[in-house]
């Protein structure tokens, strides 16, 4: 019981620097197509399975699986959960590399989407299409940097994604109409049992 309480308490401390260590400008205009339209081009990428979801990785992409806080194992990997870093080698990146975090609600968890009122200067996004996949949400800032917030569900509404866009700290952000931003965007599937 201590060992997991010192691992949550760690997380959050993480989290919490991960937050403040990127304060740096972002390049706002990189956020959203300026004509509406996303081109997209193949990307060579490589599919991350996190155990319920999996994502394709984009090349010059690595993904991160996300450690279980509220599993009785040690070392149990969250199946629902990824992070997916551009340029990215170690999971340090995470606190100054772009990236996106993936979260997935399949048909046995509600996704509770967070609100505008959580975050700094958030404003609505339009709608970004990557494929098939049509993803909403809003752009904010947390802690002086900028994050998109997004959503995506199926059809049938039975499997749920929120990805969190951490536009990096280093002036190297990433842009919605980057065509390696676009494919990982639009491969989040339910993995194959």
């Amino acid at each position: 019981m201590k060992l997991r309480m010192i691992s949550l308490i760690l997380a959050l401390l993480l989290c919490s620097v991960a937050l403040f260590a990127c304060q740096s400008g972002t390049n706002t205009e990189t956020l959203a197509p300026e004509d509406g339209s996303n081109a997209e081009a193949p990307v060579e990428s490589e599919v991350f399975d996190a155990g319920n979801f999996s994502v394709n990785v984009a090349k010059g992409w690595k993904a991160f699986p996300s450690k279980d806080l509220f599993s009785d194992e040690e070392n149990a990997m969250d199946p629902d959960r990824c992070s997916v870093c551009k340029g990215g080698e170690t999971e340090f990146d995470l606190f100054s590399k772009p990236y996106i975090q993936f979260d997935y609600y399949g048909p046995d968890r509600e996704m509770m989407r967070p609100t505008k009122d959580l975050y700094d200067k958030a404003e609505d996004l339009e709608p970004i299409t990557a494929g098939e996949t049509t993803w909403e949400g809003f752009v904010a800032e947390s802690a002086g940097t900028k994050v998109a917030i997004l959503f995506y569900e199926t059809d049938e509404g039975t499997h749920q994604y929120q990805a969190s866009c951490w536009f990096g700290s280093n002036g190297d952000g990433i842009s919605f109409t980057d065509a390696d931003v676009l494919e990982i965007l639009s491969s989040v599937r339910p993995s194959a049992k």
